[in-house]
């Protein structure tokens, strides 16, 4: 892959994901953001770096159209999921002893879900990315 077409493509990548994420969870929250909303930044920071170095693995072979590649996207992002559920329960361990267990699983399997729908969108977005971008 043309390393112009490709650094073109994770900085796309990069920046749509930084600010989608912060946009859609900004409208989310309350207004004016609490102070502990800077932690949701640093935590969406800190994904962009890792999914910056995956795609400089990732593009290629989609580009060459790897078999399985699908999945091992799959499986990436479910991991991604369930390390960010585990990391925000492990940071405040007594509001999630008194939030009850249900309502735990509950955060853990949404937060996987979302992992594992953002790895299927990522695969799309990348996918006509890859097209759209080695046209022109």
């Amino acid at each position: 892959m043309n390393v112009n077409i490709l650094k073109r493509i994770i900085n796309i990548n990069v920046i749509s994901f930084f600010f989608g994420w912060v946009i859609i969870l900004f409208l989310g929250s309350d207004k004016p953001p609490p102070m502990g909303f800077i932690w949701i930044v640093l935590l969406i920071l800190l994904l962009d770096i890792i999914q910056y170095f995956y795609l400089k693995k990732f593009l290629p072979k989609l580009k060459n159209k790897s078999k399985g590649l699908f999945i091992k996207n799959l499986l990436f992002f479910l991991v991604g999921g369930i390390v960010v559920s585990l990391l925000t329960i492990f940071i405040d361990l007594k509001l999630f002893f008194n939030m009850g267990f249900i309502n735990v699983l509950i955060w853990v399997f949404i937060i996987i879900t979302v992992g594992i729908l953002y790895g299927i969108c990522f695969y799309i977005f990348n996918t006509i990315l890859i097209n759209f971008i080695s046209e022109n």
